[in-house]
């Protein structure tokens, strides 16, 4: 069994038909179906039904399906992993709210300017599973709020600044007169919630700061963008960890009483492993205190 054979297979069994598989591979389609044909015969068994008119999966193609897509997944993550430690000059940065790259530009503006040739890739996804992703070297660094049960197993966090809570309202909104907000201004009115786990987390010292405004007038999101697409839509008030604002003429941010914090940092492996990672880390802790919007544009850019 090889590369080339699930290939040919999983593309067959996506597009259901023989001709659009080796469009998608670019091969020949007397080539797909001798590799489809080789790897029958090593599984012992038929993976499509074939009549003139139509290709279905058999049985064993559909429950042979997902593992051959997770073998595929996992051959190409060795391969780029591989390819990254060879190169030594890639840094991989996993993230889950694009709202958390707005401070990131400084950073890699620097990191570039000591690292010739520095490739860079930014990947979104869920924090907790950005970190397994870690753990198993499949990403370098990975953004996100402190939560300590997950600095475990030679992963460790950075911390680079702590951030508060901010009210994100429509400027027509009446709220939008205020400079400050607590608990006791919303007491009641329809939220939108979007927190980190450290503020989440039951038995927290801050949850006294945040709203305890009914389930049904209330709507938690998993980040920021989610956030202000609902108080565009007139769901409430959106509360959203200071750090994920930025200013527009649309809203308004107000800032949120209370002690409602969390670290917000850097999740990574030993640092003394050498890289571009201690680099990113060092610099990322002098400058991502700078959002890029504050910054002056490249003098290249002047026009």
């Amino acid at each position: 069994m090889n590369t080339g054979q699930l290939e040919c297979f999983v593309q067959v069994a996506l597009n259901l038909s023989f001709r659009r598989a080796a469009e998608e591979l670019h091969l020949s389609q007397p080539t797909v179906s001798k590799q489809i044909s080789s790897l029958e015969a090593e599984l012992g068994g038929a993976l499509f039904v074939r009549t003139t008119r139509q290709v279905l999966l058999t049985a064993l193609g559909e429950s042979f399906l997902h593992d051959a897509q997770e073998i595929l997944r996992l051959t190409y993550v060795a391969e780029e992993r591989a390819r990254r430690q060879s190169s030594g000059n890639d840094l991989i940065i996993a993230y889950s709210d694009s709202n958390e790259l707005m401070r990131l530009a400084p950073v890699l503006d620097a990191l570039r300017k000591e690292h010739e040739g520095l490739h860079v890739l930014l990947q979104q996804g869920p924090r907790d599973n950005n970190v397994t992703r870690l753990a198993r070297e499949q990403v370098d660094v990975v953004m996100g709020f402190e939560s300590k049960p997950l600095a475990t197993g030679g992963i460790r966090f950075t911390s680079l600044i702590d951030s508060g809570l901010s009210c994100i309202v429509r400027v027509d909104s009446p709220l939008a007169s205020h400079d400050s907000l607590g608990v006791e201004d919303v007491e009641g009115l329809p939220q939108v919630l979007c927190l980190p786990p450290s503020v989440r987390r039951h038995g927290s010292a801050a949850t006294s700061d945040i709203p305890a405004t009914d389930a049904s007038h209330t709507i938690r999101c998993s980040n920021s963008s989610e956030a202000y697409v609902l108080v565009d839509a007139g769901f409430g008030y959106a509360l959203i960890p200071s750090l994920y604002t930025m200013p527009d003429p649309f809203h308004k941010v107000i800032a949120w009483q209370g002690r409602a914090s969390a670290a917000y940092g850097l999740y990574h492996r030993d640092a003394s492993r050498g890289g571009v990672v201690p680099d990113f880390i060092r610099l990322a802790s002098e400058f991502f205190g700078e959002p890029a919007y504050d910054r002056p544009l490249p003098e290249t850019w002047n026009l």
